[in-house]
């Protein structure tokens, strides 16, 4: 009788111990370890931020869909989408997204990705991009509206 109650005691533990282990999939391509910053704060240190994951919040301006064609036998042409993501500055760094992404010119994002001194894509050589692996929706709430009217 003990010996079956031990069985049941300890079948229950190692069930609940996986239990806890259990944690959500995350696609490895969309789920990179990003730090926060501004879009100045990368500018003015390339060097320390170069292959990190960044995540960044501004406004859209220059955007542009592009294609080319890839190397494999099929030769399919392969889309891109470029556009520069300004602070309220005006600062702003180039951003580069594998196909066609479905924002707008003056949408608020947020991107998250990985900041490349050195960037080529098949055909095309950027310079200083962040290569996109997530672009959200931002919304900027009250404070970030607030900062407009600080005074220097």
């Amino acid at each position: 009788m003990k010996r079956n109650l031990y069985s049941f005691i300890a079948f229950f533990a190692l069930i609940f111990t996986l239990a806890s282990c259990a944690r959500d999939w995350q696609d490895p391509d969309t789920a990179i370890s990003a730090q926060s910053i501004s879009i100045a704060t990368l500018i003015t240190n390339r060097q320390a931020y170069a292959s990190a994951g960044v995540s960044l919040i501004g406004k859209v301006w220059n955007l542009e869909t592009g294609s080319v064609h890839s190397q494999t036998q099929d030769g399919t042409e392969q889309t891109y989408t470029t556009f520069i993501l300004a602070d309220r500055a005006g600062t702003g760094i180039d951003v580069y997204a594998p196909g066609d992404v479905a924002i707008e010119e003056g949408d608020f994002v947020r991107v998250v990705g990985i900041y490349r001194k050195e960037f080529q894509r098949t055909g095309d050589y950027f310079l200083n991009v962040v290569d996109a692996v997530r672009i959200e929706e931002w919304n900027p709430g009250l404070g970030y509206w607030l900062k407009e009217f600080e005074w220097d």
